[in-house]
C-alpha cells in the first residue's frame, strides 16, 4: 500500500522515518484535498495511458470520491 501526504503535514518526519524503515511507501504530495488528488491521479494515469498505448489513447476525465459527500472531477 502507498501512504499518500502533504507536503507540509505536521507529522511528515514520522511518515518519512516508516518509509525508510520500509514499513509504508510514502507518496509526498503539494496537497491531497479531493480536487488536487483527482489531478494527481489524472496526470498519472494519462502519462501511462498514453505510453501503453503509443498515444493512440487518452484519459479524458478522472472523478475521485472520498465519501458520499466530497467528489471532484479533473479533466483535461
Amino acid at each position: 500500500y502507498t501512504t499518500i501526504v502533504a507536503e507540509d503535514d505536521p507529522g511528515i518526519g514520522g511518515f518519512k522515518t516508516m518509509d525508510q524503515l520500509g514499513i509504508i511507501q510514502l507518496c509526498i504530495l503539494p496537497a491531497v484535498g479531493a480536487e488536487q488528488f483527482a489531478k494527481y491521479v489524472f496526470e498519472k494515469l494519462n502519462a501511462f495511458v498514453q505510453e501503453e498505448t503509443n498515444n493512440r489513447v487518452k484519459v479524458a476525465r478522472v472523478e475521485f470520491m472520498e465519501h458520499n459527500k466530497n467528489t471532484a472531477i479533473y479533466e483535461a
